[in-house]
């Protein structure tokens, strides 16, 4: 029970990865005052636990409703994490401001929409969710708190976001977004082929 325990928190950290989010998070962020960086990691955070929980759940329900396949939900977030990469490779936030942009003259901060998904809960993050969900083999006494475990142990390494950003400055929070950026077009583009792959598969 324990050494099941252990490994499904292993996974979840690994699927959630609050070390990779982190650069991330830094960046989408750095224009927001520094009184509301905690506040909205903490929200986001939440919201995406919200998500996984419902995902570990009934995750396998809710697909079968809707008629989602995995194929589906690789392909759509391909997409999104595309949209993303590209944002940060010409110009995100962290060139803003390194060009002396005003803070004030930003958008709104984000709501949901990177953080929450698809950077903490992302496609193979609910993937996760949904497999470990329907093993009968890990039952919800595992799952849920090896999911809480996880998740509190990856919120408190992206609550460290602005003193990272201290001790980075903001040039290499330039060159570091455009890297991240490079690297969210890999993921997006392997996400794509997996989705295709899957759903080649589906239909033969």
């Amino acid at each position: 029970m324990v050494k099941e325990y252990i490994s499904t928190v292993l996974l979840f950290f690994l699927v959630t990865n609050p070390t990779g989010n982190l650069p991330l998070f830094i960046t989408t962020l750095n224009d927001v005052p520094s009184g509301r960086y905690r506040p909205i990691v903490i929200r986001e955070s939440c919201i995406a636990l919200g998500l996984m929980l419902l995902f570990t759940v009934c995750g396998g329900k809710v697909l079968s409703y809707l008629n989602l396949s995995q194929a589906s939900l690789e392909l759509a977030g391909a997409i999104i994490l595309f949209l993303i990469a590209l944002k940060m490779v010409f110009g995100g936030n962290a060139a803003n401001h390194s060009k002396g942009t005003n803070p004030q003259t930003q958008s709104a901060e984000p709501l949901i929409v990177p953080l929450a998904i698809p950077f903490i809960a992302g496609p193979a993050t609910l993937s996760t969710c949904i497999l470990i969900g329907g093993n009968q083999h890990t039952s919800w006494m595992v799952s849920i708190p090896a999911l809480g475990t996880a998740w509190l142990a990856g919120t408190l390494i992206l609550l460290s976001g602005r003193f990272a950003a201290r001790l980075l400055g903001t040039k290499l929070l330039s060159a570091l977004e455009a890297l991240m950026g490079l690297l969210l077009v890999a993921m997006s583009a392997e996400m794509l082929v997996k989705g295709i792959k899957m759903a080649f598969d589906l239909k033969h």
